[in-house]
């Protein structure tokens, strides 16, 4: 898993620029609502539509720095408890996520994070609730990252 998709994101503008297929999987963890608009009517809109080109750069710009910041975050060398912290920090959790899904997100297996987010609940870094984990102590969480 490499992002969770919030309200109003665009998914697959690379790929329809670039007339090419959507590569990814995508799975819904809750109820959702999707549009889409076919490539020769985006193509037309951005060409009359100066203020959606720049929307549309702004969105890949976006995407390009996520991408960049996530492939740092499994390709340096840093240990699986300062991959959770960052993640932690991120606020990425905040959502319904599985340990499983948590350990995809980085490169963990779902064991390893259940026995990090017990270490970091028992020294009360966090505290995990149902549906969400909060942060109790955000620097302990900085120093581990």
């Amino acid at each position: 898993m490499l992002h969770i998709a919030e309200t109003g994101d665009v998914l697959g503008l690379n790929s329809v620029l670039r007339n090419s297929s959507y590569d990814t999987t995508v799975k819904a963890l809750e109820p959702c609502r999707t549009d889409f608009i076919p490539r020769a009517q985006l193509i037309e809109l951005m060409e009359q539509s100066e203020t959606c080109a720049r929307a549309m750069l702004k969105i890949l710009s976006r995407e390009l720095t996520e991408l960049t910041e996530r492939a740092k975050l499994l390709l340096l060398p840093e240990t699986v408890s300062g991959r959770l912290a960052r993640l932690l920090l991120e606020g990425t959790l905040n959502k319904l996520l599985t340990h499983e899904q948590i350990a995809q997100m980085i490169c963990s297996s779902r064991e390893t994070v259940t026995r990090l987010l017990t270490a970091l609940s028992k020294q009360q870094v966090i505290r995990v609730t149902p549906g969400r984990i909060l942060i109790l102590d955000r620097a302990a969480l900085e120093k581990i990252r």
